[in-house]
């Protein structure tokens, strides 16, 4: 193969699948960052990503990577990797991963004479107590609203701690905000596992809250485009699609076909549930974790100042929706998943009504 231009960590995930795939649709030859090459030859899909080059390792051991002889063509490092708990119990491995991981890819960038683009979350910026309002890349950080959710600190703080890292060492670092991502193919059953719900007859009651999501798809091929410029900006919104909770799960029935969720939920019941989940020591399964159910009461929106730079233009709501709908009655989602060989072996889903959440 060709030397690889460019390095993707977290490959095995939702986001990292669609963008070995768009690379390789561009000719662009990739290498990724995975703890073992077995792991990754285990991927049903990995063939997708055509002839990548492996490297062994993760974000937090950099400098036992970073200085190997196939990663000296890279020009850019597509930094995707990232660990999710939307709860306020044990963050600190979450916390050291998404900050301290960040910050050795900085370093690892520094070594290779990459550039170095921080995939984040639309939620550092984009979280508010009303609908209809957004923040564009020059909007400051939502800390009033999300500074007691762990999993949004460690991304503002991995944020601040990489810019200033990247500006003394002279990176240039681009950092990336989508929404949650959606659409098909994902075979973790993270983003998606909403749809699927609804599917189910899953979502008893509706909070008030709001969802804001784009298609992976959309997003996966600005990142291609991110990789061309000659200089990209320090900041990009990827805005989607900006609904209700309601809304959201009246266009997932509406596409697919799925009975109507009759029963919205107070905001008075959502605060009461996540009190009680707050104060017993032994959270009952069907309850939420607290940060889940006050999540489920806020609403998020973007706006962009810069996507069209990358030819960003998501596709509309319903046709993401009704691709995810479509994927997920395909019936090839267990078959993705290592170590699966059918649906009925996955933990059984809640039926408890709460915030949609993804990686972003």
């Amino acid at each position: 193969m060709n030397d690889p231009r460019v390095l993707v960590t977290g490959a095995t995930g939702f986001l990292g699948r669609h963008l070995l795939r768009a690379l390789r649709s561009s000719g662009v030859s990739s290498a990724v960052l995975v703890r073992g090459a077995s792991g990754w030859d285990a991927q049903p899909w990995a063939h997708e990503a055509g002839d990548v080059s492996v490297v062994e390792g993760n974000p937090l051991d950099a400098e036992r990577w970073r200085d190997r002889a196939e990663l000296r063509g890279i020009k850019t490092i597509f930094h995707s990797a990232g660990m999710v708990s939307h709860s306020r119990q044990n963050p600190e491995e979450m916390m050291r991963f998404n900050v301290d991981g960040t910050l050795a890819m900085v370093h690892a960038a520094k070594a290779i004479g990459a550039r170095l683009v921080f995939i984040s979350s639309s939620g550092t910026v984009g979280c508010f107590p009303f609908k209809d309002m957004t923040a564009d890349e020059d909007s400051p950080y939502a800390e009033p609203l999300v500074s007691n959710w762990p999993y949004y600190v460690s991304k503002i703080r991995a944020e601040r701690d990489a810019r200033r890292l990247a500006a003394h060492l002279g990176v240039e670092l681009s950092i990336v905000r989508p929404p949650v991502l959606l659409g098909p193919d994902d075979h973790r059953h993270r983003s998606t596992g909403w749809v699927k719900k609804v599917l189910e007859n899953k979502v008893p009651a509706v909070p008030r809250g709001g969802m804001h999501f784009t298609d992976v798809r959309d997003v996966a091929t600005a990142l291609v485009r991110l990789h061309e410029l000659e200089r990209p900006r320090p900041v990009y919104h990827m805005p989607g699609h900006a609904m209700t909770l309601r809304e959201f799960f009246n266009t997932v029935i509406e596409v697919s076909g799925a009975r109507p969720i009759r029963r919205p939920m107070p905001p008075w019941a959502a605060l009461g549930l996540a009190k009680v989940a707050g104060l017993t020591p032994r959270r009952p399964s069907w309850i939420p974790d607290p940060v889940v159910l006050e999540m489920s009461l806020c609403f998020w929106g973007l706006s962009s100042l810069y996507a069209h730079e990358l030819g960003y233009d998501p596709r509309s709501a319903r046709q993401t929706l009704s691709d995810t709908v479509s994927w997920l009655r395909s019936g090839t989602l267990a078959s993705e998943v290592p170590g699966n060989t059918s649906h009925a072996q996955r933990p059984a889903a809640s039926t408890t009504p709460v915030q949609p959440t993804s990686e972003m």
